[in-house]
């Protein structure tokens, strides 16, 4: 099966990347189902399987409040933020700016500030390069069994600083209507995340890097891949295409582990990669 890159969010202006371990089986329990949720256990930058080389940075004692329980005092909200990292690693109360809810324009302030115009319980999410986004909610419920609406996917990351419910999606369809966006794989669940630039067999670092229908694969999963990790392209088990010379189109998922209709999902790779 094909490892993926190790998981993380990393913070940008134009919005989240995220770096995620883990393969098509559904096995490695970082984040919830589409609604549910049920498969979550505690986030980190890799599982036993496959291991992830992007480095999760810890600062103790940063978080001033708690996501899940929203506890900040009135007029403010628990917000994702910088807290001296590469990535969002932290909590902390900031002001309430405004009251978007799903789907409404956003202005997001940046990681560092963790600040947005969205209401409590929300994120300003998909920001293009003028860091104006849409207002996406965060998970509800608790650790054990996230809650999202329909269409939406739980995913969990960064020691639990972020909790966003973001769009699902079909990698081959390439279906997320955000606008920069692009269908990733995020370890357990195909969501909708701000797409990179990185290129077929490029190196890279977190699964959102790669253009749109890519998966940043583990280096042994592609030919002279200069990285711990490179682009791989999706494909179509029924009529595969790879652009990549000696890779094949291997399935994605374990034999009878697709959900319904990811049957067809491939990715472009060595075999034994």
């Amino acid at each position: 099966m094909i490892s993926a890159c190790g998981k993380d969010e990393q913070p940008s202006d134009t919005g989240a990347s995220t770096a995620v371990s883990g393969d098509g089986d559904g096995d490695s329990g970082e984040t919830g189902e589409t609604g549910g949720g049920k498969d979550t256990g505690t986030p980190d930058t890799g599982d036993d399987e496959t291991g992830g080389f992007v480095p999760n940075t810890d600062i103790p004692g940063a978080n001033t409040c708690d996501p899940w329980a929203q506890d900040c005092p009135e007029d403010e909200k628990c917000a994702a933020y910088n807290a001296g990292s590469d990535t969002w690693n932290a909590n902390k109360c900031v002001p309430l700016l405004g009251s978007g809810q799903t789907g409404d324009a956003c202005t997001y302030n940046g990681a560092s500030e963790g600040t947005d115009d969205c209401d409590v319980g929300f994120m300003c999410y998909y920001t293009n390069e003028e860091a104006v986004g849409i207002c996406i909610p965060l998970c509800t419920g608790n650790p054990d069994d996230p809650l999202c609406e329909e269409q939406f996917n739980c995913s969990i990351s960064n020691d639990g600083s972020l909790l966003l419910c973001v769009y699902a999606c079909d990698p081959l369809l390439q279906d997320c209507a955000q606008e920069g966006s692009g269908c990733f794989w995020d370890g357990a669940q195909f969501n909708c995340d701000p797409a990179g630039d990185i290129m077929t067999n490029e190196p890279c670092g977190y699964i959102n890097d790669c253009l749109p229908g890519h998966l940043c694969a583990d280096a042994e999963a592609l030919p002279s891949c200069q990285g711990s990790a490179c682009c791989a392209s999706w494909c179509e088990i029924d009529n595969p295409t790879c652009p990549v010379p000696d890779t094949e189109c291997i399935a994605f998922y374990d034999e009878g582990t697709a959900p319904p209709g990811l049957e067809n999902v491939g990715l472009c790779a060595l075999a034994g990669g």
